[in-house]
């Protein structure tokens, strides 16, 4: 600290306060030793004459000492009044008794030690409070000591006389210091001046920067030549700060120059990267346009009566729309992706649906391979969540897609689990396995770069943009999340990635069957996974579970079972397994004992259509795989005579809704037209048609709406355009608001905001699936009830009666339709196209005893005969519905066939009409 205080200190005080330590030292030192000779001196002195003057009278005692002269004795001691510090004097014989003595009056007469006679000396005592002198001196006779002299002084003198040396010596010092300093102020200004004078000049050429400035030399010592050598410093800088200030100049002459070239080229740049943007929305309307059409015409002819043959060329083209559309989904995101133009939403969804909903999408193709397809979500995964559900589906449909693609034996699983829970938040990894080809180790670390794949072959043989997994990569990423894959060739690969996902509290309740509680299930699949799923699920209904993984070994056990505990109450059997498949099993375990086996049996299928009919095998129902956790509690419950367990909140509806409203299509083009027009109406929506903006706004003007889809990019008036005038009229009159959901081909996240800006309620991107375009408007519009007061009318009528009844009401037909005779004509084509396939999909759900399924076969012919005020069939397909619900399937046949006599009935009807008009 004293360091940095003496190092703080100007120069000149450093100086003044250096000399001063040294000048006040030296003084010091020199009045100490001054002051130590001064006292030795004076003790010396005054020892030496108490000494001389105690020998003297010593010299006339002895006569009267040996005589006994005391009186002549103490004549002789009142010498030593000569000296008033003299304060006491004795003398002793040889036995050291007092003999005469002379002494001041008042002080103290203390006798000295007897030790103290021994020998003669001067000696300093404490006595009395003070330190005194004290003589011993012997008194002899003919060489014999014959007493001893005793002289006690004061020490007055010597304090008074060291005192005024003190003194002396004090105001000598205090001169000295302050002649001292005032010669070191004197002198340090001719030292320091100059160095001052330096430091003034380098300040002011620091702040200033004024390098003309110069010290004037004053002195030639070493300071003037350092003033010298700093004039000389400045000379130099001068020079090179004037050509500094030139090359400066110079430089911002230049900057300026390439300022105006960068500002011109990022003026291209925001004017290139904006015809990036501009085309890249234009190339996914235009790509996304035709491609609406394809994919939505080929949904249409699914569904016409159709020989086999014909159904398998239209899978495949299907089938080769859909990787079209995959593929050009996979540029487009690229290309959004490398212009910084994704970006992601948080929204409620549920996520066990829609990883189950995803592989859904799978099914087709594995089954043509023969390989199985399995989504596992445990219960301990918190399904309601909040994110962006279309990039984790994207994520998704790319790595499964991917498995499926490279897996021609073995199987794909689909999978999450839960890393962590921490609030409201759970960190979740996702991950693909497959037992595919596998991908080289060389190839792992370049697997997830720009147009890579494992290798060429690869990309010739299979397919693909090499984009699939890079896009994957940047959107987990762009999430906050981590993305790997494990491979090994021939063995298989592993796809994962993993996300932090919001959940929504209290809202993923799921009530398992307690109805199921203690009950005992054997599952019987020759698939491990499949086991495990099925194990883990039905753990929630605290079932009792045992497996197996043939045949001959579920009918081993259940032999041994059933002379045991007794037999299981629920089996749920594989129907592709090998040497004995899920029918002859069945047979097998009802020929064991007809009437001992009372189990309910369940057949797990991979595909949507059995090798053989199980019409009369006695199977309870067909569970569909890859196997979703509610389907598969619902069928058990309804076996068991309970109802369907809750559904979680956001689930999507299995079959399309009925709709209630009239709805105002918006598009340029005619096949978009046909093609969302036949998707309204298989709604029961009342639907008009407009090309343009124009024709819209007329339209508007006639009728009321209850929702209005808007294409964006149209001849003479677009979407936005149309738009704000409806708000405008709105705000201006005052009429209702209509309800505007854009449909577009431009899937831009920047279209999305500038459609509900401009006064949108909603969006859909094109290509339009049916399930996702009644999600979009099912909020809008209102569903329409099963206890419609039409229908009401018939209950209680034998359905026998119903065959006189009028099969359908035309003029109530047309007022669905607001009169207009063309949408009625389209609906009776349509419904005549799709009749029978409606029609079977009722039948095959009786046949196969499934009771979920027949419930969206119902609710599905239902829909399509609402159109036509055919109240007998709605009433016989409500009553089909509500079995299906209730899971009783008694009586449900002949349901079948009354149903299927008064279709016919209603198509000759219908046929009839059309040709009348």
């Amino acid at each position: 600290m004293r360091k940095k205080y003496f190092s703080t200190l100007p120069t000149q005080r450093k100086i003044t306060l250096l000399i001063m330590v040294i000048t006040g030292g030296a003084l010091i030192l020199f009045s100490f030793f001054t002051g130590f000779y001064q006292i030795r001196t004076l003790n010396k002195s005054m020892v030496d004459n108490l000494v001389v003057l105690a020998g003297a009278i010593s010299k006339l005692s002895p006569d009267s000492l040996s005589l006994q002269m005391k009186g002549s004795a103490e004549e002789l001691l009142s010498a030593f009044k000569v000296d008033g510090d003299i304060e006491r004097a004795a003398i002793y014989d040889h036995n050291h008794e007092l003999f005469a003595s002379y002494s001041v009056v008042g002080r103290d007469n203390s006798e000295p030690l007897s030790g103290a006679f021994e020998n003669d000396g001067h000696h300093i005592v404490w006595d009395g409070g003070t330190f005194k002198l004290s003589v011993f001196h012997s008194i002899n006779l003919d060489d014999k000591q014959i007493g001893t002299m005793y002289v006690v002084s004061n020490l007055n003198r010597f304090k008074k006389q060291l005192y005024n040396t003190s003194i002396v010596l004090i105001i000598s010092m205090i001169f000295v210091l302050f002649a001292a300093q005032f010669i070191v102020r004197r002198m340090q200004q001719r030292i320091t001046q100059p160095v001052f004078n330096l430091a003034k000049t380098a300040r002011q050429i620091s702040e200033l920067g004024d390098y003309s400035a110069r010290v004037q030399r004053s002195s030639e010592d070493e300071i003037g030549d350092l003033i010298d050598d700093f004039n000389t410093m400045l000379n130099a800088i001068e020079v090179r700060d004037s050509e500094l200030n030139q090359h400066r100049h110079n430089l911002e002459l230049l900057v300026q120059e390439r300022t105006e070239e960068l500002r011109k080229h990022r003026d291209e740049a925001l004017a290139a990267a904006e015809a990036k943007t501009e085309f890249l929305a234009n190339m996914s309307h235009e790509i996304r346009t035709p491609m609406n059409g394809v994919i939505g015409v080929l949904s249409l002819l699914k569904e016409a009566p159709i020989d086999e043959e014909h159904r398998r060329l239209l899978g495949t083209a299907a089938r080769s729309a859909d990787s079209l559309m995959f593929i050009i989904n996979d540029i487009l995101d690229f290309s959004k992706i490398e212009a910084g133009m994704v970006e992601f939403e948080s929204i409620s969804f549920d996520l066990r649906e829609l990883m189950e909903e995803t592989v859904a999408l799978y099914i087709d193709a594995v089954n043509s391979k023969n390989i199985d397809l399995n989504c596992f979500v445990p219960l301990d995964v918190h399904c309601f969540v909040e994110g962006d559900p279309t990039r984790l589906r994207q994520i998704l449909t790319n790595l499964v897609s991917n498995a499926v693609k490279f897996t021609s034996q073995g199987e794909v699983t689909l999978k999450v689990e839960l890393i962590e829970k921490r609030e409201n938040k759970q960190l979740l990894r996702f991950s693909i396995v497959d037992t595919g080809i596998g991908i080289a180790e060389k190839s792992l670390p370049h697997l997830f770069e720009k147009f890579t794949q494992a290798d060429g072959s690869t990309s010739r043989k299979y397919g693909g943009t090499g984009l699939g997994l890079s896009v994957c990569k940047q959107l987990v990423e762009l999430q906050g999340g981590d993305i790997g894959v494990h491979s090994q060739v021939d063995r298989g690969t592993e796809f994962w990635f993993t996300l932090q996902i919001g959940m929504i509290p209290a809202s993923d309740i799921f009530l398992p069957c307690d109805k199921l509680d203690g009950k005992r299930v054997l599952i019987v699949d020759d698939n491990a996974t499949s086991r495990m799923i099925l194990e883990h699920y039905l753990t929630a209904c605290k079932v009792t579970t045992s497996s197996c993984e043939s045949g001959e070994q579920a009918l081993d056990l259940i032999k041994r079972e059933s002379d045991g505990r007794g037999s299981f109450e629920i089996i749920l059997i594989d129907y592709f397994m090998p040497a004995m498949n899920g029918k002859q099993l069945a047979d097998a375990i009802k020929s064991l004992n007809p009437m001992d086996i009372s189990s309910g049996l369940f057949i797990l299928s991979s595909g949507g259509m059995l090798a053989e009919p199980l019409e009369h095998a006695d199977i309870e129902a067909v569970i569909y795989k890859p196997i979703r956790r509610n389907q598969l509690y619902d069928v058990l419950a309804r076996a068991n005579g309970v109802k369907k367990s809750s559904k979680l909140p956001g689930s999507i509806p299995k079959h399309l809704p009925v709709l209630s409203g009239r709805v105002l299509l918006v598009d340029d083009e005619p096949i978009n037209q046909k093609i969302a027009g036949a998707t309204l109406e298989r709604f029961g929506l009342q639907t008009d048609k407009a090309s343009n903006g124009v024709e819209a706004l007329r339209l508007l003007d006639k009728h009321l709406y209850d929702l209005v889809l808007m294409d964006i990019q149209m001849p003479e008036m677009d979407g936005y355009e149309a738009t704000e005038i409806i708000r405008a009229r709105e705000a201006r009159t005052g009429h209702k608001r209509v309800t505007i959901i854009a449909m577009t081909a431009n899937a831009l996240e920047s279209t999305r905001a500038r459609c509900l800006e401009t006064g949108m309620d909603d969006f859909i991107s094109k290509p339009i699936k049916p399930d996702l375009l009644a999600k979009r408007l099912s909020p809008w519009l209102e569903d329409v009830k099963t206890d419609d007061p039409d229908v009401d009318i018939f209950v209680g009528q034998k359905f026998g009666a119903m065959q006189s009844q009028k099969i359908w009401d035309r003029q109530r037909a047309l007022q669905f339709v607001d009169g207009e005779q063309d949408v009625l004509y389209d609906l009776i084509i349509l419904f005549l196209q799709r009749k029978d396939t409606l029609l079977q999909a009722v039948e095959a759900a009786v046949n196969a005893g499934d009771p979920v399924l027949l419930d969206d076969a119902a609710h599905a012919f239902k829909g399509a005969v609402n159109h036509f005020a055919a109240a007998p069939l709605r009433h016989i397909a409500q009553e089909l519905e509500k079995k299906g619900k209730n899971g009783d399937m008694i009586g449900s046949r002949e349901l079948v066939k009354t149903l299927a006599d008064l279709t016919e009935r209603l198509a000759v009807k219908l046929r009839n009409s059309v040709s009348q008009d």
